[in-house]
């Protein structure tokens, strides 16, 4: 109650401010209400204040506003920079999407020529082309988005790509070492120059002018002629053998063995390792033969084969 009568009272109050002209004129007098000058006042402060902080608001705004456009920039910058890195990344990763192209390209080509299976399709007649469509190694699934989780699964499927092609050679490399080991060791070089005088098969005996199966062939030459091991292996005999006269029988592995009879002289002996091409007799007509020959067998698992089936033409 009292604060209600102090109010009042301050309300009631009122400034008298008296003006008086030099001029002479009668003064005058103005009545102001203590309460209205007070609210007057207290606006112009809290005005004042108001300006004071939206000022300070203001610059605070700007100087973050700055510090974002510097920000802003720097970002932009770094963006064309990555920009540039992952464009080149991704050139790189079609580069070597296109090597392993190549490769995968060449391991099957090479698996053509040697003879070897192939477990990858893709035809064999085409060269190897840089502009040839992918097999295993698509380069239509190289990304169209720029993105870093786009490139990085890129990269991700190159290295496993690369894992897998490195196994693949590595195995392409044993599979050549066996396959030119095996080719190395098939009896299919001619074991003598000459005419072929007689084929595999029944034929008149020389000798006995009777019907009789020739179990091998016959190249004649003059005597003294350099015989050779068909194709590389183990002498498994090199002696006397009867009719055959002095016979030299190889083993080859892989279920061949080559026989040379009638020769003059034998230059090898058993145990030892000879390779394809190498001289292992000289020409002669020892045994039941009517003139220098090499006669010349190929067995292939035991049984006796046509040596004209696989020897080189």
């Amino acid at each position: 109650m009292n604060l209600y009568k102090k109010l009042q009272q301050i309300a009631d109050e009122s400034l008298h401010i008296m003006i008086v002209p030099h001029s002479g004129k009668s003064v005058r007098q103005l009545k102001l209400k203590k309460f209205i000058l007070y609210s007057f006042v207290i606006f112009i402060i809290a005005l004042c204040l108001t300006l004071f902080f939206l000022i300070n608001y203001n610059i605070r705004l700007n100087q973050q506003l700055h510090k974002k456009t510097e920000d802003f920039a720097k970002l932009q910058e770094i963006n064309k920079k990555q920009s540039l890195e992952i464009k080149s990344l991704k050139n790189k990763t079609y580069e070597v999407s296109k090597k392993l192209e190549i490769l995968n390209e060449l391991e099957i080509q090479v698996r053509s020529l040697m003879g070897l299976k192939s477990t990858k399709k893709t035809s064999l007649s085409k060269p190897i082309s840089r502009s040839s469509s992918r097999t295993i190694f698509s380069v239509q699934s190289m990304p169209k988005s720029d993105s870093h989780d786009s490139i990085d699964m890129e990269l991700k499927r190159l290295t496993s790509e690369m894992d897998h092609e490195v196994k693949s050679l590595n195995d392409l490399m044993d599979d050549v070492k066996k396959r030119l080991k095996f080719l190395a060791a098939k009896p299919t070089k001619r074991p003598a120059s000459g005419k072929i005088t007689s084929k595999f098969g029944y034929r008149i005996s020389p000798i006995t002018n009777r019907i009789q199966f020739h179990k091998g062939i016959d190249i004649a030459n003059k005597e003294g002629t350099n015989i050779i091991a068909a194709g590389t292996g183990i002498v498994t005999f090199s002696g006397w053998n009867s009719g055959y006269g002095k016979t030299i029988i190889i083993s080859h592995g892989y279920g061949y063995r080559s026989v040379y009879a009638h020769n003059k002289k034998n230059l090898v002996n058993v145990g030892q390792k000879v390779q394809k091409g190498d001289i292992i007799a000289k020409m002669g007509s020892t045994g039941r033969s009517t003139g220098p020959h090499v006669h010349f067998e190929i067995h292939y698992k035991g049984k006796q084969i046509d040596p004209l089936t696989i020897l080189n033409k």
